[in-house]
């Protein structure tokens, strides 16, 4: 499978490290290079009503795709060049086999503490494989179809938030995948991060106390009904699945 990462020409410390990481583990994933958030007019950020690295960010993902929908490969993996990479990554590229067939995109990242999802019934060199079915982020590591890379430069066009809450929050459709352990996580939430962010973001304010009870109370009242039917209908049960790295 063909691996690609997106890196600013002006962020050489980056491209040093992850090549390094590369060249460690033995694994081939091509430079892309990013759009830079200078180029971006200040027009076209105030009309998406977010930061202009945060459109920079989304146009050098949209230019990927343009890349994989317009070449041979069926399965490309895009990385960002803070991507901390797991030891067996190689054998996840070398065999793509194990991407469920209807599989749009699997996220390979780390992020956030739990999702909800349903077990794909298959496991990929050991790993779980889960179709999402809530909300999650992160853009760090993800593998991509080539038919959803066409779709996605056809039809996702702006965003209105961070790109990768855009992506798998926003757009109906598509089947997203999930495998735990993640193969990578991004640097910035790992113990000892190393770069600072070049995406800017707002400061966001935390949930109150009633957002809270109630999401307690939805989720109760989820379990009560899902299980039922569960046991009438003998489902796969959505669950509440937490992603480890490894």
């Amino acid at each position: 499978m063909r691996a690609l990462y997106i890196n600013l020409a002006s962020s050489t410390d980056r491209r040093d490290w992850f090549d390094a990481q590369a060249v460690r583990l033995g694994l081939n994933i091509e430079r892309f290079d990013a759009i830079a958030s200078g180029s971006i007019e200040e027009s076209v950020a105030f009309r998406f009503g977010v930061s202009k690295s945060t459109v920079a960010c989304f146009y050098s993902h949209r230019a990927v795709w343009n890349e994989i929908a317009n070449g041979p490969d069926e399965y490309v993996a895009i990385f960002e060049d803070d991507a901390h990479l797991s030891a067996d990554l190689s054998a996840f590229l070398d065999d793509p086999s194990w991407i469920p067939a209807d599989a749009d995109i699997v996220h390979i990242e780390k992020l956030g503490k739990r999702f909800w999802g349903i077990d794909a019934g298959q496991k990929a060199f050991g790993r779980n494989l889960y179709r999402a079915i809530s909300n999650f982020c992160g853009a760090a590591g993800y593998i991509i179809s080539r038919d959803c890379a066409a779709n996605l430069c056809a039809t996702f066009t702006e965003i209105h938030r961070d790109f990768d809450q855009s992506l798998f929050n926003d757009i109906p459709g598509f089947k997203f995948y999930k495998i735990g352990p993640a193969l990578c996580e991004q640097d910035r939430f790992t113990a000892n991060p190393r770069f600072p962010s070049v995406i800017a973001r707002p400061n966001r304010a935390k949930r109150s106390l009633s957002i809270s009870l109630v999401s307690r109370e939805i989720a109760r009242v989820y379990w009560r009904v899902t299980s039922a039917a569960v046991r009438l209908f003998r489902l796969r049960l959505p669950r509440l699945i937490a992603i480890g790295v490894k």
